[in-house]
């Protein structure tokens, strides 16, 4: 099973980005934008994970504290940072301490559980497209000027972090909720 934690969003937010991608989606040609059922914050990736190890990796991410963390989306912003784009995504902005926090929190149980550490640093965001080829390095100022009037972006509270199975299907990825983590309260998974 390939498996990622992450933050799901508002539907407000998820409406709000997908209006994002339709601005960009006129204006920039090559790339493929994200479902926007699948947008969503990445906490970490964890790649092919066995099935019968999911009751452990629930009652390890139950162990992780945070508080809620207030967050919007504040600009657009692509990787890597020079050469030629790759990935447009939405920065984003709010209690990133806290978030960073909660990051952390998942990056030492991840170790714990012997998935490898990420190296760079944290970016929160939600990728809004991928290219598909050979994308220029122009992408990237036409990207910030296609959408310079959309940003921020609504708040919204993360309340809880999720456990989430990608099955590769035909027509795309489909995410399924594996498990939910609510940073405050009861834990279940």
């Amino acid at each position: 099973m390939r498996m990622f934690l992450a933050i799901e969003l508002s539907d407000e937010v998820r409406a709000h980005l997908v209006g994002v991608q339709e601005a960009l989606a006129r204006e920039l040609h090559g790339v493929a934008m994200t479902k926007g059922e699948n947008l969503h914050v990445t906490l970490k990736f964890l790649g092919e994970v066995d099935e019968r190890r999911v009751v452990e990796l629930c009652e390890s991410f139950a162990k992780v504290t945070s508080s809620e963390v207030e967050l919007a989306a504040e600009k657009v912003e692509c990787f890597p940072e020079r050469g030629p784009v790759r990935i447009v995504a939405a920065a984003m902005a709010g209690e990133i301490e806290t978030l960073a926090g909660l990051h952390a929190g998942i990056e030492q149980r991840c170790k714990f559980l012997g998935f490898e550490k990420e190296n760079r640093k944290y970016r929160p965001h939600v990728t809004l497209a991928r290219a598909r080829g050979a994308v220029s390095d122009g992408a990237r100022t036409k990207a910030q000027e296609v959408t310079a009037k959309l940003w921020p972006g609504p708040l919204f509270i993360m309340r809880e972090f999720v456990l989430m199975e990608s099955r590769l299907k035909p027509a795309g990825s489909e995410y399924v909720v594996a498990a939910r983590f609510p940073v405050a309260g009861e834990k279940k998974c």
